[in-house]
């Protein structure tokens, strides 16, 4: 079962060996790597060129126009050959056992889209525990009160629990694995939003499939303040929330909690 490990480049030579290596050392071992860099102007390409000449699995770098990180993350999918297809950001980190894992709640529970929870780490690999960024986003299943063992398979009806549309209930791509099937149904990533597209993505997901949810931390999620996500969240985004508000009310506004949808209906005029 060929799963393409997609990772999107920018200026990323800090960390980016480290995130090469965990792939090589992924006990699932029918893989490819799929890089697409955007222009880097730093030893971004040389680390990628020599990863691939010291892999035993097949390596491909793309050179991508910058259009913004979503048209980087879709060239990725685009030049992909997998059945599946598995993020891995420049900052981040997979478990040994992250692939397998994730492709056995797949198939097993029949799941076009599954993520785990993830580890939080800091710019010198340590887990990050504490702190008030790590205490609201830490644990994004926990901001919902949502608490279970092994896996749990998140349907529409659990919308119930969502209490701000703000909130990234599921997780970030580098925690997904993807059917490669699901682009084809339901299109790529949005090429013109900054910070939501993920979560977009994953709504668009629950309209037509439920999203597995494994409890173990099969990725490790770097968090550091020249990170994309962090520089985002200095800028002004307040329209790509209120878009992503205005989906989620109009796709599943019987799914979600009563009062907080009136809230909605009136203070933003629907």
């Amino acid at each position: 079962m060929l799963i393409s490990i997609c990772i999107p480049t920018y200026n990323g030579e800090r960390f980016l060996q480290e995130a090469l290596d965990s792939c090589k050392n992924q006990t699932h071992r029918e893989i490819e790597v799929i890089i697409s860099d955007d222009a880097s102007t730093d030893h971004t390409l040389d680390i990628c060129r020599k990863f691939r000449e010291t892999a035993d699995f097949p390596v491909f770098i793309n050179s991508h126009t910058p259009a913004g990180i979503g048209a980087n993350w879709n060239n990725c999918i685009i030049n992909s050959n997998g059945e599946y297809i598995k993020f891995l950001f420049q900052d981040d980190v997979l478990q040994p056992d992250c692939i397998e894992r994730l492709l056995f709640y797949s198939r097993q529970h029949n799941l076009k889209a599954v993520c785990s929870k993830r580890r939080i780490i800091d710019e010198n690999s340590n887990e990050i525990t504490n702190g008030e960024w790590y205490n609201f986003f830490g644990d994004l299943q926990k901001t919902i009160n949502m608490h279970f063992s092994e896996l749990y398979v998140f349907r529409k009806k659990d919308l119930k629990r969502l209490w701000n549309t703000r909130l990234n209930i599921f997780g970030e791509p580098v925690t997904f694995l993807y059917q490669r099937q699901l682009f084809d149904e339901i299109g790529f990533f949005s090429a013109h939003a900054k910070q939501i597209l993920d979560q977009e993505f994953s709504y668009r997901i629950l309209q037509k499939y439920p999203i597995g949810i494994i409890e173990n931390k099969l990725v490790s999620f770097r968090y550091h303040s020249k990170q994309t996500s962090a520089k985002n969240l200095s800028e002004n985004i307040e329209n790509e929330y209120d878009e992503l508000q205005k989906m989620i009310v109009k796709n599943f506004y019987f799914y979600l909690p009563f009062k907080k949808l009136i809230k909605y209906l009136i203070f933003n005029k629907y």
